[in-house]
This record gives C-alpha cells, structure tokens and sequence, in this order.
C-alpha cells in the first residue's frame, strides 16, 4: 500500500472557488486496503477526520467532521478531495491517511493556502 501521486506542497486556490487536492495510491491486494481518512489541522493543533473512503468506495462523513465542512468537501475519483468554496479560514493543513487490515498507515500531509480577496466590503 503507497500513496502514488500527492498534491503539490503548498497547494494554491483561489479564495471562492473549489481546491482540488489530487492524491492516488496503490495497493499489491485490494483486500488489504481498509479506507483512506481525510483530515484537516484544527487551530488546537490536532487534526481531526473529515471523510471517510471505505475500500468498496463508499464515502461517509466522519463523526469528527468541523461544522465548517460539513456539505464542502467530497471526494473524485478514487483518493481526490475537493473542498468546496475555499476562504481564507481555509488555509491550513489536509491530511490524507491510507490504512491497511494490519493497522499499518501511510500519510500525506499538504498546506493550502487560499489566495486572492473577496470582493464583499464591510
């Protein structure tokens, strides 16, 4: 099990538009891939889940999931996670964690970082 393709590191969107982060992975046996995990890094520090990919491709909400997220983030294809309508609360850390039956994990951290201003005024 490997993750084989990751997001450039920062990653860069536009604020109001969709950030597409694009990992892939591979594994020798299907049947030693449990599910990927997504996580973002909260402002405590910790990270905490977003998704959840089960490994016959359904994709739940984790029960960690930040209200900010909730209905933003879904997954393409097999391992892309796209956070929808990005702002500038949005810079920060994303996680993307594989994990195998045996317990073993690999990991992918990546910073987004949100560029541009919105054109509301205050």
């Amino acid at each position: 099990m490997k993750i084989t393709l990751r997001p450039p590191d920062p990653s860069y969107a536009r604020n109001g538009s969709n950030a597409k982060l694009v990992w892939d992975y591979s594994v020798d046996n299907q049947a030693d891939l449990l599910g990927i995990i997504y996580s973002v890094k909260k402002t405590s520090g910790a990270f905490t889940g977003m998704l959840v990919k089960f490994a016959n491709g359904s994709v739940t909400n984790h029960q960690g999931i930040p209200a900010a997220y909730k209905g933003r983030v879904r997954i393409e294809g097999r391992a892309t996670l796209v956070i929808e309508n990005v702002s500038p609360r949005d810079n920060t850390l994303f996680r993307c964690t594989l994990r195998a039956t045996s317990g073993a994990e690999e990991t992918s951290i990546i910073n987004l970082i949100v560029t541009g201003t919105s054109l509301t005024h205050s």
